[in-house]
């Protein structure tokens, strides 16, 4: 009985470790790991930690900025059935909001990468003032009606904190080119997400 039972722990042991080994670690990438490496990997999957920075006029650009854009009448719209209170904020209002600062590499797949620090207001902050209690999914739309979604599964738990609404980049103002007034910062999604000139958020 007693060599049965040391045989069920060290079983238990056993698949205790082989399950924590099921989390893939993070592959730290060098400094000089080449651009042409990092465009062919999954954000989630990496460290960029080591990588140094990359200058703002060196930041890849897609996608076309609006014309005649009115600071002064633009405001960031969060609504959608699970909102319990519409907001309609101003950048001025954006500005007073709690901020987090992050160095986060953004990945083209096959196209491009880079690498910069973003400052901006965290999703999290916002769901809290639109009184969100629960969603199924989150829209952000742009200026430019481009458009990504994110699920409830995506963002469970602490992984909402991946997303951010960023206002700078590299201790300056976000260049139109690169979204301002407010563009998404999405932590270990694919760029193509990171939605521009954000101007709506949907939370159904």
């Amino acid at each position: 009985m007693k060599k049965y039972l040391t045989a069920l722990v060290v079983l238990g042991v056993f698949v205790l470790l082989s399950g924590a080994g099921l989390t893939k670690e993070r592959v730290k990438l060098p400094p000089n790991t080449p651009k042409s490496q990092i465009i062919h990997m999954n954000p989630a999957e990496v460290d960029a930690s080591l990588l140094p920075l990359d200058p703002i006029e060196h930041l890849n650009t897609t996608g076309l900025p609006p014309e005649n854009f009115d600071l002064g009448s633009w405001y960031l719209e969060v609504k959608g059935k699970s909102v319990g209170k519409e907001l309609r904020l101003s950048y001025e209002e954006l500005q007073k909001l709690p901020m987090v600062k992050k160095k986060v590499l953004l990945i083209c797949p096959g196209f491009f990468a880079d690498y910069a620090e973003w400052e901006g207001v965290p999703l999290r902050e916002i769901l809290k003032l639109a009184e969100v209690k629960a969603y199924r999914k989150i829209l952000f739309v742009g200026l430019d009606n481009y458009r990504a979604q994110f699920s409830w599964e995506e963002l469970e738990g602490e992984k909402v904190d991946l997303l951010f609404l960023a206002l700078r980049v590299n201790g300056e103002t976000l260049p139109k080119e690169h979204g301002f007034p407010v563009r998404l910062v999405a932590e270990d999604f694919y760029g193509g997400r990171w939605v521009k000139w954000i101007r709506e958020i949907v939370v159904e």
